[in-house]
């Protein structure tokens, strides 16, 4: 498995998740099996995107697939995004 951490800003929260939302089927083409968002404490306008995919290939084609979206979402700048190898999860509750 891999997963995919991406922070960016927007211009406007509820503009980018309406987007986020209506992009699920790109997300499910490219081997999605967990998504989170998050936004800073300070700044509801910073957002953090933390997908797992069944394997790195689909992460990548889904990073490759996605600036135009953002672009029309309205991201600002370019996104910072992290690439990972999953070795271990453990779910507490």
């Amino acid at each position: 498995m891999a997963t995919v951490i991406i922070r960016h800003k927007v211009e406007e929260f509820a503009k980018w998740k309406r987007g986020y939302d209506e992009a699920d089927w790109l997300r499910k083409q490219h081997g999605i099996t967990y998504a989170s968002v998050h936004r800073a404490e300070a700044d509801p306008n910073e957002v953090i995107a933390v997908h797992q995919f069944k394997d790195m290939k689909g992460a990548k084609d889904f990073v490759s697939a996605v600036p135009q979206l953002m672009e029309t979402i309205g991201v600002l700048g370019k996104p910072e995004i992290w690439f990972a190898e999953d070795l271990e999860q453990v779910s507490y509750s």
